[in-house]
């Protein structure tokens, strides 16, 4: 049986969002995760390293470690963390535009790559605009941070898919969502809630070796060895949880056509003019 190709430009309310977007994530797993894990791997790797060494610095109860012993791994555990999910970002989206240009099969990891070099340092700048925007929204005030947030969330499909520079992205994202912000808002909310569920599965096997590390450690100053190698690992698994984030992004996605056909509606003006 033929699979069938899913449809991107399409007017979508609340469930058939979530619907379509864990549709593509199962019709599409198989090459979307190989992909994620040769790409944007190697970075939540080196993440999940730097959270493990904060994590055991701060078990050193006993010598009070300087702020450089978890200050620096947490640092750079942020940084890490930070470009591994603009990796997955840019796989996903790569993805995307290659699945809505050469259809469902018909392109590889190769491909991907090759869309992803190509527009890293635009999408690399265009998140670093995004952060500074919605945090000095939200240092003036919280709520503009918030509808900021939510308004330019779809600022990565807009540059991609239409080609904009970033103040012209700007506009476009707050005239998008402009009547249909709170729908975004609760759509990215419960997307994030769902995420979060499935996250919580990476996380177990660090809660587990942080209480035997606290365990063992009630008669030793710090921890060993051993309790450290376990730590690293353990965060590294916890790292993984990253790659979930490619649902939030694959919904959010879907919404930035949803919300262009309810504006513009390019798909059904294609159609009438295909029938004349």
């Amino acid at each position: 049986m033929e699979t069938q190709q899913i449809e991107f430009r399409k007017v979508r309310d609340f469930g058939a969002l979530l619907s379509v977007t864990f549709e593509f994530v199962r019709q599409n797993f198989k090459l979307l995760f190989k992909s994620s894990l040769f790409i944007a791997g190697p970075f939540i790797f080196i993440a999940g390293v730097f959270l493990g060494l904060y994590q055991s610095a701060l078990f050193n109860f006993a010598t009070q470690p300087a702020l450089q012993d978890f200050g620096m791994p947490f640092m750079f555990y942020m940084f890490f963390a930070g470009l591994s999910l603009l990796m997955l970002t840019l796989v996903v989206y790569s993805f995307i535009l290659l699945y809505k240009e050469q259809g469902y099969g018909n392109f590889d990891v190769d491909d991907i790559w090759q869309k992803v070099k190509g527009y890293f340092w635009m999408i690399f700048l265009t998140g670093i605009g995004y952060i500074v925007i919605v945090t000095i929204g939200t240092i003036f005030l919280i709520i503009p941070g918030i509808y900021l947030g939510v308004a330019l969330s779809l600022i990565y499909m807009v540059r991609l898919e239409e080609g904009k520079g970033f103040f012209d992205s700007l506009d476009r994202c707050t005239k998008i969502v402009s009547r249909n912000w709170w729908f975004t808002f609760g759509f990215i909310l419960v997307i994030g809630i769902i995420q979060g569920f499935i996250s919580f599965i990476f996380y177990i096997p660090t809660y587990i070796a942080m209480f035997a590390v606290m365990f063992a450690g009630m008669n030793n100053s710090e921890p060993g060895s051993a309790s450290k190698i376990i730590i690293i690992i353990t965060s590294i698994i916890a790292s993984l949880n990253i790659f979930i984030y490619a649902v939030s992004i694959i919904g959010i996605a879907f919404h930035y056509f949803n919300l262009i056909e309810r504006r513009e509606a390019p798909a059904l003006m294609q159609q009438i003019e295909s029938i004349k």
